[in-house]
């Protein structure tokens, strides 16, 4: 009898501790925020394996992207609320890049694959291809962190390919 009691308030206990894990609740307010964008957006795309959606604006030509390939790339990042939070549409070159490399979200390294030259599309990134739980930021002159993206937050870019060069030629 006193063995079952200790088997049942362990039980009660490990329900506990899940039921209040901060965690999840993150985690269901950004599939919330995600389900109300692609709602409000009348985005029909389907997600991905990884939870990427992947919105295709104009077709590109020649071969896909691949891991070891040179891309300049004009790009917007957005929250989903419409504040834009990095870019490079001013810019009078593109960003220039290794796919594959250091730094680079999973979340672009998994969409651009889809891309050709000339694509231009839109990415819908949740925050486990992002920036993840603890988001990003950088700390500045006074030691003060700045947060830049908060954890749990979804990204929505816009992305053009003006030049590409595959790996090796």
């Amino acid at each position: 009898m006193k063995r079952k009691f200790i088997h049942l308030v362990v039980v009660a206990v490990l329900l506990a501790a899940v039921a209040c894990n901060p965690a999840k609740k993150y985690e269901e307010d950004e599939k919330s925020q995600i389900e109300g964008f692609i709602a409000s957006k009348g985005i029909t795309a389907e997600p991905d394996a990884n939870g990427l959606y992947y919105i295709e604006l104009i077709s590109g030509t020649g071969e896909k992207i691949a891991d070891g390939d040179s891309l300049g790339v004009y790009y917007v990042g957005k929250f989903l609320d419409g504040e834009v939070f990095d870019g490079n549409l001013e810019e009078d070159s593109p960003f220039r890049f290794r796919l594959g490399s250091v730094g680079l979200i999973e979340g672009w390294n998994i969409g651009l694959k889809n891309m050709k030259a000339g694509t231009k599309a839109q990415l819908l990134i949740p925050s486990s291809l992002g920036y993840g739980t603890m988001g990003y930021g950088y700390y500045d002159y006074y030691g003060r962190y700045i947060t830049v993206i908060p954890g749990y937050t979804p990204l929505f870019f816009e992305i053009e390919i003006v030049d590409l060069v595959k790996d090796g030629k």
